[in-house]
């Protein structure tokens, strides 16, 4: 969808809030929010930020990348802060493949690496995408409240869309190899199915990660006093999460408000009240990316380098890039 509409998507969901809620309980919500809770979800979300970062390094020294945790943290940070500032959920993703390709592939053969960067960072996403489908699917099972059947069919839909997505994997890789201009992609992807133990650590490592999301919104509930009990919580984060990745607003805006909204509902919460659970959510989202323009700016990364994929050359120094970097991300 173009970014127009994507614009107009996010002004109408953000304009029907503002009209449909009664903002009176939102601003007593904040008024009596522990804001000591909402520091310890943010020190929650950048410890899951770091967890990713660990992953992220897994898979992409399978496809044949270098670095240090440091560096792949440093990395991960800026791509959190262009997530933010960018208009698609995607322009963190293409800023983390960008600097590995033309920083940390210098082992691999130059028509290989923008290949194996976009397999190491697509990777890193669908791992966990399936974590977080997991994870919602467990709490279901598991929260001791009644759940709608609109709940019910959401998760299992999700479920059964991911086991298909699974089941399809084999078959999408034999089509890629039979095609002479994507076999590189098919080489690629089988780096994985022949690193299970990476892919099994990497995989556990995405669980911790999307735990700690739930975690960072229990921890700004119990802030706000909402009467959620905390399993409720392992389905609300990532049905929310998973609305906020569709394509159709502008970096979530206005999914992610209203899908809390509808799915506090059936515990009683107010509009206001989960509208403001969404927003200091976002508050926290925040904070820690312009984190990342921080580590952008005062490490002295590099802003622009011209990358030719067309002929798969890269423009830059002999040391790809690498003088003038910090030691902490070296």
């Amino acid at each position: 969808m173009k970014k127009k509409w994507r614009i107009l998507v996010s002004v109408v969901l953000v304009a029907v809030l503002v009209w449909r809620v009664d903002w009176t309980p939102a601003f007593a919500a904040l008024a009596r929010a522990n804001w000591a809770l909402w520091a310890a979800g943010l020190g929650v979300y950048l410890f899951a930020q770091a967890v990713s970062s660990l992953r992220w390094r897994l898979l992409a020294h399978v496809q044949g990348f270098s670095g240090s945790r440091l560096r792949y943290l440093a990395y991960y940070f800026i791509g959190m802060f262009f997530n933010l500032v960018l208009p698609t959920s995607i322009g963190g993703d293409m800023t983390r493949a960008w600097y590995l390709v033309t920083r940390q592939g210098a082992g691999l053969p130059r028509e290989k690496r923008q290949v194996a960067g976009f397999l190491s960072v697509s990777g890193d996403r669908l791992n966990g995408l399936f974590a977080l489908i997991g994870v919602a699917c467990v709490a279901a099972l598991c929260c001791p409240t009644p759940l709608p059947r609109w709940i019910w069919w959401t998760v299992g839909g999700l479920a059964g869309s991911a086991l298909a997505g699974a089941a399809v994997l084999p078959w999408v890789a034999a089509l890629l190899a039979s095609q002479p201009r994507l076999r590189w992609l098919a080489e690629g992807a089988s780096r994985y199915v022949n690193a299970p133990r990476t892919l099994l650590i990497a995989t556990l490592l995405s669980f911790m990660v999307q735990g700690a999301n739930v975690l960072l919104t229990c921890l700004l509930g119990a802030a706000l006093d909402l009467p959620v009990p905390p399993a409720y919580y392992g389905v609300l984060a990532p049905l929310v999460a998973l609305l906020a990745l569709l394509p159709i607003s502008l970096n979530g805006m206005g999914l992610r408000e209203a899908g809390t909204v509808v799915l506090l509902a059936p515990l009683g919460v107010g509009a206001g009240e989960a509208v403001t659970l969404a927003v200091l959510t976002f508050a926290v989202y925040t904070a820690a990316s312009l984190g990342g323009g921080a580590v952008l700016l005062l490490g002295r990364f590099p802003r622009y380098e011209e990358v030719r994929l067309n002929d798969h050359t890269f423009r830059g120094d002999s040391d790809q890039g690498r003088t003038g970097q910090p030691s902490a991300a070296a």
